[in-house]
Parts: C-alpha cells; structure tokens; sequence
C-alpha cells in the first residue's frame, strides 16, 4: 500500500514554515536595524572622542593659547567660544622640543564639520596641514580659565555630536579639561 500526505498534514507543513520564514525575515530585518543603529552610534561618539583625543596632543604640550594668528595660508583665526589657536614648541622626530621654532594649531568648525589646522616650523617632526576631526558636530565650545589670553593656562573643550537613522537621532556629548603643561 503506498503511503501519501493527507491535505492535513500538507496544510500544517505550510503553516509551519510559512512561520519560520517570517521569523527569520524578522530576525534579519531586525539584525539590519541594529546593525545601522550601531554604526551611527560609533561614528557619532567616535568622532567626538577624535576632536577631544587631537585637542589633548596639542593642548598639553602648547606654550600659549593665542588670541589671534595668520597661518601661512593667509588665514587668520581667532580663539574664541567656537575656536582654538595653540602656539605649540616645535619637536624633533624623537620628540625633543627644538628651541626658538614653533608650531601653530588652531581648532574650528564649519557647518557639521571640525577641522585641526597645523602650520610646523621647517625643523618640526609634526606633520603640517588641515585635518578633518568629525562630520557630525553638533556644538564645539571652548572656554578658557582667563580673559587674558596670556594668562590662560587651561581650556575647558565641550563637543557635542548628533547622528541621524533613519527616525531616530543618536547624540554624544564629551567635556574635558585640558592643561598647557609648558604655561
């Protein structure tokens, strides 16, 4: 006698996978979401971490903070609440400090975007240009422990960044305090 499958059990094994099939469309729809939602959550905090980590190698070991200097490009900036300019020694390739040359770095922000611009003296180790920081700035404020900017020997940097997917908005906010070793 030959066996077959009654409408029953065909019915049942439809249904069944029918089931499992919609799982996994959620297991991976939902895989997706988080995936997306973790990568603007790095971007977010890591480009946060970026501008406090550079604001840190430049700030500790700078001489002053300056009110106002012309880069060789003809650019002028000015530390304020929304900038940063540092006059920092010069260093060798083994990291000694070269006397009487410096180097120049201002911090800034256009639109979303913060930047670090070096300007070294010709007998530097460090690596002169503009470096993007981050693209998701939301705010980057600095404050300084004085209205004298040659008696300013901290700064305090405040970034805040903001990330979109797809509805939902991902925000990061760092605060640091940082020292110029060399005041």
């Amino acid at each position: 006698m030959t066996r077959a499958f009654t409408l029953i059990e065909i019915i049942i094994v439809i249904a069944i996978s029918t089931l499992m099939l919609l799982a996994l469309t959620l297991l991976i729809y939902t895989f997706g979401n988080t995936s997306t939602y973790e990568q603007a959550s790095l971007q977010s905090s890591g480009s946060a971490r970026a501008v406090i980590r550079e604001a840190e190698a430049l700030v500790l070991p700078a001489d002053a903070v300056l009110q106002t200097y012309t880069f060789s490009s003809g650019a002028t900036y000015t530390s304020t609440s929304t900038s940063l300019v540092l006059e920092l020694p010069s260093i060798d390739s083994s990291g000694n400090s070269i006397p009487n040359a410096h180097d120049y770095a201002a911090f800034y922000v256009v639109g979303t975007d913060a930047y670090r611009l070096l300007q070294t003296d010709a007998s530097s180790a460090r690596t002169p240009g503009t470096k993007l920081l981050s693209t998701t700035i939301q705010s980057l404020t600095f404050t300084y422990n004085n209205a004298d900017f040659t008696k300013v020997s901290s700064t305090t940097i405040d970034v805040q960044t903001q990330a979109s997917v797809k509805q939902n908005v991902l925000t990061d906010h760092l605060r640091e305090q940082l020292m110029l070793r060399n005041y």
